[in-house]
């Protein structure tokens, strides 16, 4: 007997907004805790693409039934559905911030990594200034040995395109570097279709043309790419 008395006691304790026992005055004041609580959640604008849909959809949909169950004097659903909707809009935004937290760190962590990532482009720092700066001949940057013909410029070599592409992430991560394209020639005419072969790329995968400059002169055939306000 003291068993069942003991689980009839726990069942109480843990299902009280169904045993018609809340008042008005407290069904009204956890309805305006819910309502506070899923406008604080909206008001994160900052976490709008890390809340979490399954929570924050929950926390909108208790909060309406708890609305409506207390304006059909239903007061004990009414409590239980805005304690529900209340506690889902704390954990949507608990997740949320947690989300938020981790995309920053992996975030910085690529920041971190900017001067191992151009190295690897064949991009040298010059000190602390910002600057990197590598050349490519044109075995790297179309995997031939001789000069092509100007209207037989060949697509980039897919060292190349590796490069452009690290080179990419860091001006998509960066918004403020800007690259220039040093082109060399046996003319100044295929020396400009080096520098637009690789121009080209960067535009096409969204590179503003506003932050790619380029220069042609006479010299031994290749490129030489600089990029000015990197972050390290």
């Amino acid at each position: 007997m003291k068993k069942l008395l003991t689980a009839i006691i726990a069942v109480a304790a843990i299902t009280p907004a169904f045993s018609g026992v809340i008042k008005e005055s407290q069904a009204r004041r956890e309805v305006d805790d819910a309502i506070q609580a899923l406008a604080a959640m909206d008001a994160r604008a900052d976490l709008a693409t890390y809340l979490p849909q399954k929570e924050a959809y929950s926390a909108r949909t208790y909060c309406n039934k708890a609305r409506n169950f207390l304006g059909d004097s239903e007061y004990d659903k009414a409590s239980f559905y805005a304690v529900l909707s209340t506690n889902y809009s704390k954990i949507s935004v608990h997740k949320g911030l947690l989300a938020k937290a981790e995309r920053d760190k992996l975030e910085m962590a690529a920041q971190g990594a900017v001067v191992p990532r151009l190295k690897s482009a064949g991009l040298k720092p010059k000190g602390g200034s910002g600057i990197f700066s590598g050349a490519v001949d044109l075995k790297i940057l179309y995997a031939v040995r001789r000069a092509p013909k100007v209207e037989e410029i060949p697509p980039l070599s897919p060292d190349m395109v590796e490069r452009v592409t690290t080179i990419l992430g860091v001006m998509q991560q960066q918004k403020d570097v800007k690259i220039s394209l040093a082109a060399r020639g046996r003319n100044e005419e295929l020396a400009e279709k080096y520098a637009k072969s690789v121009m080209d790329v960067l535009i096409e995968k969204g590179v503003d043309v506003n932050r790619i400059e380029y220069t042609t002169k006479k010299g031994r055939d290749g490129v030489e790419i600089t990029l000015t306000g990197v972050k390290q």
